[in-house]
């Protein structure tokens, strides 16, 4: 999966800042419509949420203040105040959003998928919300570790080196938004033995992350 602002074509807000990272009233009121911008976008997705725009230009502002402050200018990938906060507000608006549309879908009893005797509740929202939203999240934690921290392609082949040939070839797969069904198949293994690669790939991305000083 790709955040909005990995994806080519999506023109992001800049986040221009230099030096370290002080949430002042000042430098805060400087970004607001860069966050705005950032709110508006997710909001506009499909499917639009325009009422819960404001709601997602105050997370941004969250994200901002939270996370604003772990910036290092100095360190070793290089990464500008940008290139880091982008995919920390992208991804946890998108997260929110999801959110909101789970509380929705749960109170909602009309729901535009087959039903399945054998399916809990929890399974046929999922399936609902996939349905309705292309961008969904398809591996949280995936995405958390790797995907929201875009400098953490300059740490791929350190990562590369921790993985088995075929942790390598799940990774890969991963990265192409594919789902555990489907790498199943086209690696011809059990689901069951893709979960268990799934959750060694996550678990050596985020050793990697944090070793490397590139994830929370």
């Amino acid at each position: 999966m790709k955040l909005k602002c990995e994806l080519k074509g999506v023109k992001c807000p800049r986040y221009k800042h230099y030096g370290f990272f002080y949430p002042d009233d000042q430098t805060i009121k400087r970004l607001l419509p860069d966050a705005n911008r950032c709110a508006e976008c997710i909001a506009f997705t499909s499917p639009q949420r325009p009422d819960i725009q404001e709601d997602l230009q105050q997370t941004a502002v969250l994200v901002l203040i939270e996370k604003g402050p772990r910036f290092s200018p100095t360190h070793a990938s290089g990464a500008n105040f940008g290139t880091f906060i982008r995919p920390r507000i992208c991804g946890t608006l998108m997260n929110t959003k999801s959110k909101e549309l789970t509380r929705n879908s749960r109170e909602s009893s009309n729901f535009e998928v087959e039903w399945n005797p054998s399916e809990t509740i929890d399974t046929k929202i999922h399936r609902a919300i996939s349905s309705l939203w292309s961008t969904q999240v398809l591996h949280t934690e995936f995405e958390d570790e790797l995907v929201r921290d875009l400098s953490f392609r300059d740490a791929l082949p350190e990562l590369l080196k921790t993985l088995t040939p075929r942790e390598r070839e799940v990774f890969s797969c991963l990265r192409d938004n594919q789902r555990n069904c489907e790498i199943a198949e086209a690696l011809n293994l059990t689901e069951s033995r893709v979960s268990q690669l799934v959750t060694q790939v996550t678990q050596k991305v985020k050793d990697t992350g944090q070793r490397l000083g590139l994830s929370e």
